[in-house]
């Protein structure tokens, strides 16, 4: 008997399932089982045993948020690029057509913010 498309999903679903019941376990028996104490010295500072300076939850300044979306962006197309570097004699001239679009739309924008000057550093 052929298995329909949908039954080939079924150990997925059942898979999905086990891993968000153990998550809600493991919180659940954790909040039960843990620590319910507070003290004034639990947000004492313990790395370097010096008083804080400043408040933890000061803002950060936008470039830094630009810098990390910059390099979570071509982080990302290095990961799509690279399986396609492995095989792309097998691909042809569309592939290399597709990836070369692929890369120049991140390329055409970060041209765009250096020109800008949303990346300069002052």
């Amino acid at each position: 008997m052929e298995n329909t498309i949908h039954e080939q999903y079924i150990p997925l679903a059942l898979y999905a399932l086990a891993a968000i019941l153990l998550g809600i376990l493991v919180i659940t028996v954790s909040s039960f089982l843990g620590p319910r104490f507070s003290s004034k010295h639990k947000f004492d500072p313990y790395e370097c045993g010096m008083d804080q300076m400043d408040s933890p939850h000061k803002p950060f300044a936008v470039k830094f948020y630009a810098v990390a979306l910059f390099f979570m962006l071509f982080d990302l197309e290095t990961i799509f690029l690279l399986p396609w570097a492995i095989g792309f004699r097998e691909y042809g001239t569309g592939a290399l057509l597709a990836m070369a679009f692929f890369m120049a739309v991140p390329a055409l924008g970060l041209f765009y913010t250096i020109r800008c000057g949303a990346l300069r550093w002052e």
